[in-house]
């Protein structure tokens, strides 16, 4: 029955966004990643480490600033989608030299067994910051989940592109994050929590642009590591979005 329920879910949806795209093509954009594991925030979320399959699509309502995004989650785990998140965000336009955006994010775990919206959705707001024109173009985001998730949680990224030619680059990335609570369970420490370092290689490919990207991630929190059973490990990967 869940199975079913899978196929349904991917083909309305399938449905629905060709049939937008045929519409409003210019408004709307692809990707699908496939890695070799899903970690998010310094959790692994898919602890046998299976690989994932993570396609999502977003429309941008011109140059207004708003964006919608639908993005799933594909797990060889159990073969079968597990998650869709879905979020509404607004990217301000104050300067070049600074950026700003805020948002909301609805995680769903929509076939999971006795579905219930409040105990299977969690919902969360954000609002990160940025110096694009800076070195490193440093950027900090801060995320509060308002349910499941009950708690802060910060990151600090910064990047750099290496220009190869026209077609290639080589963007390398580093970020950390502090979790204040987010997921954690009540009276364990907060802190630090994970430690992250990449490395893309995004390239043209006609219309297509194919990322292959590495990760290493470093997990700072022992709550994590002690809840997940996982501490530092690699991911790797492969993007293609148009």
């Amino acid at each position: 029955m869940k199975k079913n329920k899978t196929l349904l879910c991917i083909l309305v949806f399938t449905f629905i966004f060709t049939a937008a795209s045929g519409l409003y093509a210019r408004g709307f954009s692809y990707q699908a990643d496939f890695f070799s594991r899903y970690t998010w925030r310094g959790w692994d979320l898919n602890p046998v480490h299976k690989p994932v399959v993570q396609p999502s699509v977003t429309y941008a309502f011109g140059d207004s600033g708003f964006a919608v995004n639908a993005w799933f989650s594909f797990s060889f785990e159990d073969k079968e989608l597990n998650e869709i998140d879905f979020t509404a965000s607004y990217d301000f336009k104050p300067s070049e030299n600074f950026s700003l955006s805020a948002g909301f994010i609805n995680y769903g775990w929509f076939f999971t067994d006795d579905f219930k919206f409040k105990d299977h959705t969690t919902q969360e707001i954000y609002i990160a910051a940025g110096l694009p024109t800076v070195f490193l173009a440093p950027e900090v985001s801060i995320y509060y989940d308002l349910n499941l998730g009950d708690g802060l949680y910060a990151q600090l990224a910064v990047g750099h592109s290496l220009e190869v030619d026209k077609k290639a680059s080589v963007d390398l990335s580093a970020s950390l994050g502090y979790n204040a609570g987010q997921w954690l369970p009540e009276g364990v420490d907060t802190g630090f929590s994970d430690l992250n370092f990449g490395i893309a290689v995004p390239f043209k490919a006609g219309k297509f642009t194919i990322t292959p990207s590495a990760t290493y991630t470093i997990v700072l929190l022992d709550a994590i590591e002690d809840l997940t059973g996982d501490d530092n490990h690699f991911r790797f990967g492969i993007s293609v979005s148009f």
